[in-house]
C-alpha cells in the first residue's frame, strides 16, 4: 500500500510539474510570438532579440560598450532600431528635436524614465523624473547660471585653474596622469562652485571621498539601471557590487550631510558666490525635517557631479585628442601664443575673439559628448520624425551614433575643429561645408537643457588658453594608447590613462 501511495503521489508530482512546465513554456513562446509579431513596436528593425527580450540591451550596458552598440545597430538597421521590446532608438537629428523639445508650460511631454532613479525619492535636477518637480527645482537653480552669474564667479574658476597651471609647473615636466588630474580640477572647481566645498584633491593629490565613491561604483550604478528591467533578477544586482567599496557610501553620506549643515548655517556669509544659495537662500527658514536635509544635500551634490563629469571628459579629452593631432595642436598654440601678450591678460572676454580655440571645444564636444545614456523618454503617443510611437513606449536618441556618422558629418571620427570654423578663417576647409553642425545638441534641448552650458564653456576656453600659453604638451613616449577603443561608458566614461609631460615655455625676459 505505502508504494502505491508513493507512486501515486510521484505521478501527481509529476503530472503537476509538467502542467506548471507546460504553462511557463506555452507563455514564454506565446510572449515570444506576440513581441516578435503583433506588439505596436514590430514593424520596426533591429537585433532579433531585442524583439521578446532586454538581454541585448542589457549585455551592451554592463560591458561598457553601450554607445558604440547603438551606433552599430543604427548603421546596420536605419534610422529608427527596436533595440527592446518596448523601446525604440533614433538616430536623425529631427528626432533628437521631436523628443527632447517638445512642452508644454516648460514641462517636457516626452517624460524621463526611472533610468537614473536612485531610490529614496531624491529627486532633483538630473535624476528627478517628475517634471513638475523638476521645473522648480530647476526654476531656482536657473538664476545661478545667468551671464551675471557666471561673470562673478570667475575669479573662482580662475583660481583653480591658476592652481592647476601652478602645479605643472612643479609637477608636469616628469609627467603626471592625465585623467587623474583633470577629474582632481574638475572636482575641486566644481565642489567649490556648487556649495563652497574644499575638496583639496589637486593640494593633496589624492581623490576625496566623492570622486573615490563615484569612480568605484560608476559600472555598479549602471547594473542597478539595467536589473530594473529584470524584477526576478534583482538580487543577483549586487554580485555586480564592489565589495570592498561599500563602506564608501556611508562615509560619503555623512561627509555630504555635514558639509550641507555647515552650508546651510554659512548662509549669507561665505567665500564667494555659489549655487547653494539658490537652492536654500539666506532668507529661506532653515530646514529640519530629515527629508528635506536629504533632498537639498541631493540637489546640491547633483549639481556638483554635473559640473565634474562633463568638465572632466572636456579638459582630458580636448588635450587627448589634441596630442593625437599635431597639426590642430599646432593651430590652437599658435594662436593663443599670438593673441595673448601675457598670462594675466587671459580673460573669458578675451577669449570669445579666438575662433580655433571655440571650434576646439565644439569638436571634443561632437567626439566626446557626456550625454550617452540616449536620455530614454516615455512617449506619450506622439510622432517621432515621422513615424508614430505609442504612448508608454520608450525612445531616445543617440548623439553619439549621430556625431560619429559619415551621413552628417565629412571625416566623422577625427579631430578636425576646422569643421566649426567661419568660411572667412584661413584654417576653413570646404570639405566640411556639408556638416550639420547646428544638429548636434551637447547640453541637450528643452525644459532639461543644460544649465551649466555657460559656464562649461568659460571653463572649457579658459583651460585650453591658459595650458597652451604656459606649457608645451607632451605624451610621454612608449604608451599604447587607443582612445576609441579603449573608452568604457556606464554613468560616465571611464577613460584610459594617459601620461603627459607638462613643459614650460620659455619666453624673452622671463
Amino acid at each position: 500500500m505505502e508504494l502505491q501511495i508513493t507512486g501515486l503521489d510521484f505521478f501527481t508530482q509529476t503530472t503537476s510539474f509538467s502542467v506548471i512546465f507546460g504553462a511557463v513554456l506555452f507563455y514564454s513562446i506565446s510572449r515570444i510570438i506576440f513581441l516578435s509579431y503583433f506588439h505596436p513596436l514590430s514593424r520596426f528593425p533591429g537585433p532579433s532579440i531585442a524583439a521578446f527580450s532586454n538581454i541585448w540591451y542589457a549585455y551592451h550596458w554592463i560591458s561598457g560598450r553601450y554607445p558604440w552598440a547603438i551606433e552599430n545597430a543604427l548603421r546596420k538597421y536605419g534610422p529608427v532600431v527596436r533595440i527592446a521590446p518596448n523601446e525604440l532608438a533614433f538616430f536623425t537629428p529631427q528626432a533628437f528635436t521631436d523628443i527632447y523639445s517638445p512642452h508644454q508650460k516648460n514641462l517636457e511631454t516626452f517624460v524621463k524614465t526611472n533610468f537614473q532613479n536612485r531610490g529614496k525619492d531624491l529627486g532633483g535636477i538630473i535624476w528627478e523624473e517628475d517634471p513638475v518637480r523638476h521645473r522648480q527645482v530647476a526654476r531656482k537653480l536657473s538664476p545661478a547660471f545667468s551671464s551675471c552669474s557666471v561673470r562673478n564667479m570667475e575669479p573662482l574658476v580662475h583660481k583653480y585653474m591658476d592652481y592647476f597651471i601652478a602645479k605643472m609647473k612643479e609637477l608636469g615636466s616628469d609627467g603626471i596622469f592625465l585623467v587623474q588630474w583633470t577629474n582632481w580640477l574638475a572636482m575641486d572647481l566644481s565642489a567649490d562652485l556648487a556649495w563652497n566645498a574644499k575638496m583639496n584633491q589637486m593640494r593633496d593629490m589624492k581623490d576625496s571621498i566623492h570622486l573615490d565613491t563615484l569612480l568605484s561604483f560608476n559600472k555598479f550604478a549602471t547594473v542597478l539601471a539595467v536589473f530594473k528591467r529584470f524584477p526576478l533578477l534583482t538580487p543577483f544586482q549586487y554580485l555586480f557590487a564592489p565589495m570592498g567599496k561599500v563602506r564608501l557610501f556611508a562615509q560619503m553620506e555623512r561627509v555630504t550631510r555635514d558639509s550641507v549643515l555647515k552650508r546651510i548655517d554659512q548662509r549669507g556669509s561665505t567665500e564667494h558666490d555659489d549655487y547653494f544659495e539658490y537652492i536654500l537662500p539666506a532668507d529661506s527658514p532653515k530646514p529640519s525635517d530629515p527629508r528635506e536635509l536629504l533632498h537639498i544635500g541631493s540637489v546640491a551634490l547633483q549639481v556638483m557631479f554635473a559640473g565634474w563629469g562633463p568638465m572632466g571628459d572636456l579638459f582630458y579629452g580636448a588635450l587627448a585628442l589634441l596630442l593625437q593631432e599635431p597639426n590642430c595642436y599646432k593651430a590652437l598654440a599658435e594662436e593663443v601664443r599670438t593673441h595673448f601678450q601675457d598670462y594675466e591678460s587671459i580673460t573669458p572676454t578675451e577669449l570669445g575673439s579666438l575662433p580655433y580655440l571655440h571650434a576646439c571645444v565644439e569638436e571634443t564636444l561632437r567626439m566626446l559628448p557626456s550625454n550617452n545614456t540616449g536620455l530614454p523618454r516615455i512617449s506619450p503617443g506622439a510622432t517621432v520624425d515621422g513615424h508614430y510611437v505609442p504612448k508608454g513606449a520608450y525612445v531616445q536618441s543617440c548623439i553619439w551614433a549621430l556625431a560619429r556618422s559619415p551621413t552628417y558629418f565629412h571625416d566623422p571620427l577625427h579631430f578636425r575643429p576646422q569643421r566649426w570654423l567661419p568660411p572667412s578663417h584661413y584654417l576653413y576647409d570646404s570639405a566640411f561645408a556639408a556638416d550639420h553642425l547646428k544638429s548636434l545638441y551637447p547640453f541637450s534641448l528643452g525644459p532639461r537643457i543644460c544649465l551649466g552650458r555657460e559656464m562649461a564653456w568659460v571653463q572649457a576656453k579658459l583651460f585650453l588658453a591658459k595650458v597652451f600659453w604656459a606649457f608645451d604638451v607632451v605624451k610621454v613616449p612608449n604608451q599604447d594608447f587607443d582612445l576609441d577603443n579603449t573608452l568604457l561608458h556606464y554613468g560616465f566614461f571611464e577613460k584610459p590613462e594617459l601620461k603627459v609631460r607638462f613643459v614650460p615655455i620659455e619666453r624673452d625676459g622671463e
